[in-house]
């Protein structure tokens, strides 16, 4: 995983700073993330969900309640901050998020929030190949990443540009990571998802058929 630490950017790896910037800047209680889990996961009662890279699992705020949740992040302090703040609703395991558990199987949703861009093309082909053997036949893999696109503006463009992770790419260069996986994948730019000019690729990722 590249990820850069040092500086300002250090900051985000502290749980409590980085709940508190993603709230700022909208991804948290914001439209961020409840826009995405909308319009994008659209969980039903009782779906079965893997996050992984999960974070501080605060995508649990805009689930149902009723939602079987498992989240994966490889940071001790985020696993810590998750098991805190929400205890039994879900659980949660410190671990590489491109070669998870082999228990992790049959789940109807796997979430990877602004993951891939902290990872290589070799990375992050392993973690699209490992959200589909988890998931049941006709399950679906949600990714969102910020994305650099010709038209984005130049605020925007720096912003990502200073990111901690160093694989962001252009929409079709996502798309490409899933090239050879069982998955037919749609591919949508949303610059609404934050307060701060900014841009993001989501990718639906049905599975097709079942992973071997």
């Amino acid at each position: 995983m590249s990820e850069v630490r040092t500086g300002v950017r250090s900051l985000l790896s502290r749980p409590r700073v980085y709940d508190t910037w993603s709230r700022l800047v909208g991804g948290g209680r914001g439209r961020g993330r409840p826009l995405l889990i909308t319009e994008h996961v659209h969980p039903g009662p009782g779906v079965r969900i893997l996050d992984l890279g999960c974070g501080t699992a605060e995508l649990l705020d805009h689930l149902p309640a009723t939602s079987d949740y498992v989240g994966v992040d490889v940071s001790h302090a985020y696993i810590k901050q998750a098991r805190e703040r929400f205890g039994s609703r879900g659980e949660f395991r410190v671990g590489d998020a491109t070669s998870i558990d082999d228990d992790l199987r049959d789940f109807d949703i796997v979430l990877a929030f602004g993951v891939l861009h902290h990872l290589d093309d070799a990375q992050a082909r392993r973690l699209l190949d490992r959200a589909a053997r988890a998931l049941k036949p006709g399950g679906r893999a949600v990714t969102v990443d910020p994305v650099f696109t010709p038209e984005m503006s130049p605020i925007a463009r720096y912003v990502i540009a200073h990111d901690r992770g160093q694989h962001v790419r252009g929409p079709d260069a996502y798309r490409a990571l899933c090239d050879g996986t069982p998955f037919d994948v749609s591919v949508r730019v949303r610059t609404d998802v934050l307060r701060i000019p900014y841009a993001h690729c989501v990718m639906d990722c049905a599975l097709g058929r079942p992973a071997d």
